[in-house]
Parts: C-alpha cells; structure tokens; sequence
C-alpha cells in the first residue's frame, strides 16, 4: 500500500512541475519569440568526421536569446533549492539527435549576467560604498550567446529544441 502511494505522490508531482517547463521546438534560422524574448541558433561550421569507422556530422553551434521585450529584465537574486548558476538559467537548449561521442555536447544553456548595484554601509564608523549583487540583469537588445559543437549521425541536421526556466522578473 505504502508502494502504490508513494508512486502516485511522485507521479503528480512529476506531472505539477514538468507543467512549468516551456518545450519548443526550434527550426534552422527560424527563431523562436516567446514573451519578447527571441530564442535560435545559428550553425556556424559543418564537417564531416570518421571515428573509429563510423561517420559523423560535426556542427559547431551558436545558441542565443535576444531581449526584444521593449524592456530590460531584471530577475531577482533568489534563495532556493536551485544553487549556483541555476539561478540564472534563462533558457536550455537540446540537440535531439546528438550522440555525444568524443567529448561533444548535447545541450548548452544561455544565462543572464550578474548585476551589481552601489550601496552604503557602515564599516568601524566609516560610510563604504560596495559593490552588492541584486540579482540577474537582460538588458532591452542584448543578445546572449554560447557555442556547442554537437555530433550527429552522417547526413542529418541538428534537430533542435529549447526549454525556458523562465526565472521571477523584479516588478
């Protein structure tokens, strides 16, 4: 009994938090524009490879998300079971047909940048200004990039996607 219950907790809340993952599927240089935000990439090189008698595609790959909003986005600095730079994952992309051999990837993320703000405080009597971290910043047309290089079967194209992390914006 204790078996089928936990199964089915876990089931639901698999399916309450899968809900808030954004999948899309992205076409070669056909960007997406989800919420203003233009996400795509762009194939930079194209090789044929041979590894151990098989032959593969190699792609090196740009990723990018473009602030199209109007506006810059601030995303708050957050406390949470996310550590590091999770917090400020913006997006995930994912090359389905990628294979992963000799030290390839199959994904990349596109993150927003720190951002710093000036505030005073008070040191052995004194008023220091320092530098404090406020969160993640993406300024109105800013493009963030990253490259991959992606191995995929001899002659397909890189079927890619992206998931948005869609992190709480400052108000």
């Amino acid at each position: 009994m204790f078996c089928k219950t936990s199964f089915l907790l876990l089931s639901l809340l698999f399916c309450f938090f899968a809900g808030f993952a954004q999948l899309t599927n992205l076409d070669e240089n056909k960007p997406a524009v989800i919420n203003g935000v233009e996400y795509g990439y762009i194939l930079r090189n194209e090789q044929l490879k041979s590894a151990k008698g098989e032959e593969y595609g190699r792609f090196e790959i740009s990723l990018y998300a473009t602030n199209k909003s109007g506006c810059t986005k601030l995303y708050s600095n957050r406390n949470s079971f996310l550590s590091g730079d999770a917090q400020n994952l913006l997006v995930t992309f994912n090359c389905n047909n990628a294979n992963g051999k000799r030290l390839t990837a199959k994904s990349g993320t596109v993150k927003a940048r720190d951002f710093y703000i000036n505030a005073k405080v008070t040191e052995n009597g004194k008023e220091v200004s320092q530098s404090v971290k406020a969160g993640y910043i993406f300024r109105n047309g800013e493009t963030i990039k990253t490259d991959i290089i992606v191995l995929v079967p001899k002659g397909e194209r890189p079927v890619m996607n992206c998931t948005l992390n869609d992190p709480p914006e400052l108000q």
